[in-house]
């Protein structure tokens, strides 16, 4: 009976170690991959992207914004029916 109750003890912690550092090993080697795979993203934009290129898309022209404006000046009511079943 002893033999038994220490040979599934040994086997137990055995495999809870084992467990943990199968874990470790597959989070470091998905952080490696996602890592790689930042860098292959980065490197893709930063040759994609030309020297010097500036885009702003927070400025609005005044004249559109005025005119803009001018064409809103509300929405039409839309009388509706409720149809239950």
């Amino acid at each position: 009976m002893g033999f038994i109750f220490k040979f599934l003890l040994i086997a137990i912690a055995l495999s809870w170690i084992f467990s943990k550092l199968l874990q470790f090993f597959v989070k470091s080697k998905l952080k490696q991959f996602v890592d790689h795979a930042n860098d292959l993203k980065r490197e893709d934009d930063r040759r994609r992207k030309p020297p010097g290129a500036n885009v702003n898309v927070d400025h609005i022209p005044k004249e559109y914004e005025q005119k803009r404006s001018m064409e809103i000046k509300g929405g039409d009511y839309i009388d509706y029916e409720e149809v239950k079943e």
